[in-house]
């Protein structure tokens, strides 16, 4: 599994019970949002640098920016390359220059009709995403 890389700041930090709601924003002012669930770690703490990290298999990929989801992390990319086999399909999108991969079927992928060039939407669920300082 490939896993997804993106260096962001932490500009807020919510605590509550044993879980954080971290936001996180990025050199092109994009924000993330992270869910730490068992939450005790006092070395995170505003302004500190580090990275997003998530696998390629927790990216779900959409059409337009109107899909209304839960997801947090939703952002634009336009799609670089596709590496398929039987089963998978291997989106690479270009996210400001940095690649963000998704591993999604390759039946869906021709279902969305995915190609090289095109844009599309990648998302990840803040409970998905991992932080790495």
């Amino acid at each position: 599994t490939i896993m997804n890389k993106i260096q962001a700041k932490i500009i807020n930090i919510k605590k509550e019970n044993n879980a954080a709601l971290v936001k996180l924003q990025d050199k092109h002012d994009n924000i993330f949002s992270v869910l730490m669930l068992d939450f005790d770690n006092n070395d995170i703490n505003i302004g500190l640098v580090c990275d997003i990290i998530f696998k390629e298999s927790e990216v779900m990929v959409a059409h337009t920016q109107s899909v209304n989801l839960s997801a947090r992390n939703k952002f634009e990319g336009k799609v670089q390359n596709i590496e398929e086999d039987s089963i998978f399909a291997r989106i690479s999108f270009d996210f400001y220059g940095t690649n963000i991969n998704s591993l999604i079927t390759k039946e869906a992928r021709k279902d969305l009709n995915i190609n090289v060039g095109d844009t599309f939407i990648w998302f990840v669920k803040s409970n998905e995403l991992m932080l790495q300082y």
